[in-house]
């Protein structure tokens, strides 16, 4: 009976042993991983980086310690919903992607030059003048040269100096002129605006180099704009204001090319808030388009007409500014006819729609924009810069490069407005009985 007693003790002194020692090793064991998972997490967060927070599988964040994601706000966005937290990582992946949205750039070119390697043989690539010889002042092919390069059409230094032949006799008659066609416009209840474009010389007067080369105080633009806002009742849109306003606005930004005689899509558009803001008091339909409605590129030009008169083209080069809608264009082109380019037109870009800037005459429709106004633009080399940005604001849009008024076709058309837009150094051929069959 002793030895079954002592036996038995014996068996529960083993039991009792394995129990106390199973308890102290578990105790052992928990603390060290305890360390181990607090020593992991305090190196990770300086370590970890957003890409890995944002890329972790959403169940595999809310598993790891999620009572001390709820107490940390950094960690916890919303704190009306803390029985949730699978849906936090989501709202955190959400928002980390909307701010790549708003830098999102469009990588679409609107513009395109013909493929074609340049000819060095052509006339333009071979120098009229040497290099070293273009320096300030009137130096070849009708070319004036400026300060800093820039290049400016010989042909308007009367215009900037005041050398003008305008009298009482050829007043009248351009101002008659303009009569009959309000007349005519009134008639068939459309409206007439007459858009003047400056000189690029009337707006960069600082880059003319020259001694004895001095922009006039009255020049022919104001004899002639003046006489018509008097004796015609025509609606005179003069451009300067609104070139003047954006040179000041934004001085980095050149409105006009350098090495060319005409505006850049900066000018364009410039003269396009302009004229918007005039014809949109009369049609509130018309839809104006503004500056940040925009994304502006900027790409090797083929505007550069005084480098191209010199033999210089693919020598000197220039960049301009493309501006493309965020959202789209919509206008269609339904229409086109060209009778060939010539000069730097060769060169000229060709649109996404066929559209080229050497186009002579062609026709838009904008399903967009159905209620607002149609408008018919008779225009010259600086609609260009406009053509882009007008066919946009209009539900019909027709563009017209001449001097003349062909009556049958604005008939024809049913346009509401019809706008007719020259350069100051082109207000002479206003004179020309020609001008206006």
């Amino acid at each position: 009976m002793k030895k079954i007693i002592v036996f038995v003790c014996l068996a529960l002194s083993v039991i009792c042993m394995i129990f106390f020692t199973a308890a102290c090793t578990n105790d052992n064991v928990t603390e060290p991983d305890g360390q181990v998972q607090a020593e992991q997490n305090n190196g990770e967060e300086p370590a970890g980086t957003p890409d890995e927070t944002e890329n972790a599988d959403p169940e595999e964040q809310t598993d790891v310690q999620p009572e001390e994601q709820s107490e940390d706000p950094s960690e916890q966005p919303s704190e009306e919903e803390p029985e949730e937290p699978a849906e936090e990582p989501a709202e955190e992946s959400e928002e980390p992607a909307e701010e790549p949205a708003e830098e999102v750039s469009l990588n679409v070119i609107p513009l395109r030059i013909p493929d074609e390697e340049p000819d060095w043989n052509a006339d333009y690539n071979k120098p009229k003048v040497e290099f070293d010889a273009i320096v300030p002042g009137l130096v070849a092919q009708n070319v004036y040269v400026g300060k800093d390069g820039w290049m400016f059409y010989g042909a308007t230094i009367d215009d900037y100096t005041g050398n003008y032949k305008y009298g009482p006799n050829r007043l009248k008659f351009i101002s008659d002129r303009f009569v009959e066609r309000l007349e005519f416009c009134e008639e068939n209840g459309i409206k007439l605006y007459f858009v003047v474009t400056p000189n690029k010389n009337s707006v960069y007067p600082e880059y003319m180099a020259t001694e004895g080369v001095e922009m006039a105080e009255t020049r022919g633009i104001d004899v002639v704009l003046d006489y018509l806002k008097e004796n015609s009742g025509v609606t005179i849109i003069d451009c300067r204001d609104g070139l003047f306003a954006a040179k000041e606005a934004r001085p980095e930004e050149n409105l006009y090319y350098k090495l060319d005689t005409h505006w850049n899509n900066h000018g364009g558009f410039a003269a396009y808030t302009q004229i918007m803001d005039v014809i949109s008091k009369d049609f509130p339909n018309a839809v104006t388009h503004t500056r940040d409605e925009y994304q502006i590129d900027y790409f090797d030009s083929y505007m550069k007409d005084e480098a191209y008169y010199l033999g210089w083209y693919d020598t000197i080069t220039e960049e301009g500014p493309v501006y493309t809608l965020k959202n789209g264009t919509t206008a269609k082109m339904t229409y086109r006819k060209d009778s060939g380019p010539y000069g730097e037109f060769i060169h000229a870009y060709i649109h996404e729609d066929g559209y080229r800037d050497k186009t002579d005459y062609c026709s838009f429709e904008n399903t967009a924009i159905s209620d607002a106004p149609s408008v018919y633009v008779i225009r010259d080399s600086f609609g260009i810069a406009l053509l882009p940005f007008l066919k946009e604001s209009f539900s019909q849009s027709t563009f017209s490069w001449t001097l003349g008024f062909d009556k049958d076709d604005i008939l024809e058309k049913k346009p509401d407005i019809v706008i007719m837009q020259v350069v100051e150094r082109s207000l002479g051929d206003f004179f020309n009985q020609k001008a206006f069959k």
